[in-house]
């Protein structure tokens, strides 16, 4: 699909179906040095906080552009810690427009002993396909990218654009220091459009582009108890339980249809427009078919649809944790309850506004809970 749209962007479109097949081309006759690439870069660790394995994937990506000819360098942050995005750029004579790729390279957090058979940074082909963290969410997107302007290179296509491009490496971190990168190399990343390649096809398998995103933003939320655990044959009913108040205090979010309960939580969302609700109406409509895939028989929303849905302010609960429990379950009443919470926004949504711990709800006056928004 990024590939499709890379095509379709940087070339005319008269030529455009004849220069996918030479892409098909290129890409059944380079097919294993393409998977060993890939799987070169699926095996180290990507974890933004892991220094040392973020920035041997920045490194590998830089000697993947410097085969390609596109100039890369690493655009630092604001200390050495910091996750470098990785930058390069091609030049067209003549060319009126120029135009950016992103994708991101780094990875969410993942418990090894989670995964069967195999480790998480250790890919494999399973059924046609590769296997390993981040084979989808990023890594695939800087893959794609690189390969689609390989094939351009190597079949001789005359691109009608400049190309710049830019990986991200802490995005599933929550992207804290790409503002101060952009404003660093403001000159640097000017371009005429971003394109942006880190997103699902269509529920149903087809292609698709998207407009915008929701944004996000994260809370943690930590209920405080007694100063030390307690039995609970000795203390039960009389001091509070933590996971007790954080299971009211969260349930008390969301209405019976999944509807946000804190007051204000839509009110800044800007509406959409004509335009938008007429897509949304002439999109394919997959709802019941995802059900049954996902094996649900009810969804929140009070009926509306996911491409509604998904247009609107969410709150989800990341996590929840208090206690033990399995082979590790104690009779004990714990000290502390610990959620995180992952809120979603959308055009208008003010993120400061949406996370603030003063805003009027039936449990916020709560006196033994603490929110830290990231």
């Amino acid at each position: 699909m990024l590939r499709s749209l890379l095509l379709l962007t940087l070339l005319p479109f008269s030529i455009f179906a004849q220069t996918q097949d030479k892409v098909r081309e290129y890409r059944r006759a380079n097919e294993q040095q393409i998977l060993k690439e890939f799987t070169t870069l699926l095996a180290i660790p990507n974890v933004a906080a892991d220094t040392q394995n973020i920035r041997r994937n920045a490194a590998l990506i830089v000697e993947m552009m410097k085969q390609r000819g596109l100039n890369p360098r690493l655009l630092e942050g604001p200390s050495p810690n910091t996750p470098p995005a990785v930058y390069g750029e091609w030049k067209t004579s003549g060319a009126q427009r120029t135009i950016l790729v992103y994708a991101h390279y780094d990875g969410q957090p993942t418990d090894p002993k989670q995964w069967t058979e195999t480790a998480p940074w250790d890919p494999v082909f399973r059924s046609g396909r590769i296997y390993a963290r981040s084979a989808s969410d990023d890594k695939a997107g800087v893959m794609a990218i690189l390969t689609a302007f390989s094939a351009l290179k190597d079949k001789g296509v005359t691109l009608t654009s400049n190309i710049k491009f830019f990986f991200e490496g802490e995005e599933e971190a929550g992207s804290p220091h790409l503002g101060e990168i952009i404003d660093r190399n403001k000159e640097l990343l000017a371009a005429d459009a971003w394109i942006i390649g880190d997103g699902p096809v269509h529920q149903s398998g087809r292609k698709q582009v998207v407009f915008g995103a929701r944004g996000d933003t994260n809370v943690d939320v930590t209920v405080y108890a007694a100063k030390r655990p307690l039995h609970s044959g000795h203390y039960g009913n009389w001091s509070p339980n933590p996971a007790h108040m954080l299971a009211r205090l969260l349930a008390s979010m969301k209405d019976d249809d999944g509807r946000v309960t804190i007051e204000g939580w839509y009110s800044d969302a800007e509406p959409l427009g004509e335009a938008e609700r007429r897509a949304i109406a002439e999109a394919p409509q997959y709802d019941e078919e995802l059900k049954g895939q996902l094996g649900i028989k009810r969804t929140e929303g009070g009926g509306k649809s996911l491409l509604e849905l998904i247009n609107l302010p969410s709150l989800n609960i990341n996590g929840f944790a208090s206690g033990d429990v399995g082979a590790l379950a104690r009779n004990v009443i714990p000290t502390t309850a610990t959620a995180v919470l992952d809120l979603r926004l959308v055009k208008g949504n003010d993120h400061q506004r949406q996370v603030q711990p003063r805003r009027p709800h039936p449990q916020a006056g709560l006196s033994s809970y603490r929110a830290r928004a990231d």
